[in-house]
């Protein structure tokens, strides 16, 4: 039977969308929760990383969980922890409970992201991941957009903890609708492919090892350009003189460009190469840190967002693809485990390194910075990651 995108609607890209949501619903409810409950600014901080820090440190063991359980299983078990987290979330009433509970959302959030992802590398064949993967990072800006806004909301109009509870509705609600629905994975286990067992941690990254060198140098550079931008801007804008209110609609229309490049992306991925839309991301993206140097005005920094939005949004679903194209045919928990790692790495790292350049030197000096690093990475995805397209097929 010839697959199908529309296939991926119900297992895939509903239950994405409203994971996004949920995950952007926390982006203005746990700095104010914290600060309702007594937090300094520090605490806020480590609140805010929380999520990420529980994602980062489990991805490995996530994808050892996702080889012996499978994908549905997996899938499902982070959804109800995200539902029970998410609760306890809301009934906190002292930052260590708030923190806990948080860094184990991250946790869960992570073995739902994770084997999404291997989900995907197995059912979808190799000329439709292009196509299926930006769709899906598109959902998710789709989800991340529209969360902050719906969290801001509930919070300021129901109640600080409100959010917390709709979260965990909604992650039940997930949890049932993946249980119910086909896991196509689950077939052909007893296939020759699929009677090896599952190659240990070790044993992937040393089989794999130029892949993680090379491959996983240019996950992390993207990740962290792309980080990068939420602190530049900001600092930038504050720098120059510009309100709050200027800065949040620079960040809107910079969000809105982002969101609109994902289906023509995926097209492009899928018939010409992966380089053709990763390569040209990290370009743009570096020449649009050099031009913030440049803007002095509010109409310059929209300018500079929007070209931002612009790079990051052809990225859309590059790295997702290029992990599924690397990773092995079956079994490929560990290697995305391994593979995400760098990427949370780069997620991680971007904001603080550029924000102690930035507070050390100067903010032009933090930009020109990560634009040499860009470069970096321009080099890498041109000259020493392969073309996975043409060399799978």
């Amino acid at each position: 039977m010839k697959f199908k995108l529309r296939s991926l609607i119900i297992t895939v890209y509903f239950p994405a969308f409203l994971t996004a949501m949920c995950a952007g619903m926390l982006a203005p409810t746990v700095p104010a929760k914290v600060d309702f409950i007594g937090g300094t600014s520090f605490i806020i901080g480590l609140a805010v990383g929380a999520q990420g820090l529980g994602e980062a440190i489990f991805s490995i063991p996530t994808g050892l969980l996702i080889n012996k359980y499978g994908n549905k299983k997996i899938m499902v078990s982070g959804m109800l922890g995200l539902s029970f987290f998410g609760l306890l979330s809301g009934f906190s009433d002292n930052n260590l409970t708030l923190y806990f509970s948080l860094f184990s959302l991250g946790i869960f959030y992570g073995f739902f992201s994770l084997s999404r992802h291997s989900f995907l590398t197995q059912i979808v064949p190799l000329e439709f991941r292009g196509k299926a993967f930006s769709r899906f990072g598109g959902i998710n800006r789709i989800g991340w957009f529209v969360g902050p806004v719906a969290g801001g909301y509930t919070a300021s109009s129901l109640g600080i903890d409100v959010p917390f509870y709709i979260i965990s509705g909604v992650a039940l609600f997930t949890a049932i609708l993946i249980f119910f629905s086909h896991d196509p994975t689950n077939q052909g286990k007893d296939t020759e492919e699929y009677k090896n067992s599952p190659k240990s941690i070790r044993a992937t990254i040393i089989e794999n090892k130029k892949t993680f060198v090379f491959g996983g140098s240019g996950q992390f550079i993207m990740q962290f350009l792309r980080q990068c931008r939420h602190v530049l801007i900001p600092i930038w804008a504050f720098s120059i003189g510009l309100e709050v209110e200027q800065l949040g609609l620079i960040q809107s229309i910079s969000s809105a460009v982002d969101m609109t490049l994902f289906y023509p992306v995926g097209i492009i991925m899928d018939r010409f190469g992966r380089k053709w839309t990763s390569v040209p991301s990290i370009i743009l993206l570096s020449v649009g840190f050099i031009a913030l140097t440049y803007s002095n005005t509010f109409l310059g920094l929209m300018i500079v967002g929007m070209l931002l939005g612009f790079a990051n949004g052809l990225g859309s679903g590059a790295m997702l693809t290029l992990g599924s194209d690397l990773s092995p045919k079956s079994n490929p928990g560990t290697f995305l485990g391994i593979w995400r790692l760098f990427g949370w790495s780069g997620n991680s790292a971007g904001p603080p390194v550029s924000g102690v350049i930035a507070q050390s030197f100067s903010i032009g000096t933090s930009a020109l910075s990560v634009s040499v690093i860009g470069v970096a990475g321009v080099l890498l995805f041109s000259f020493f990651i392969p073309e996975t397209l043409k060399q799978n097929e």
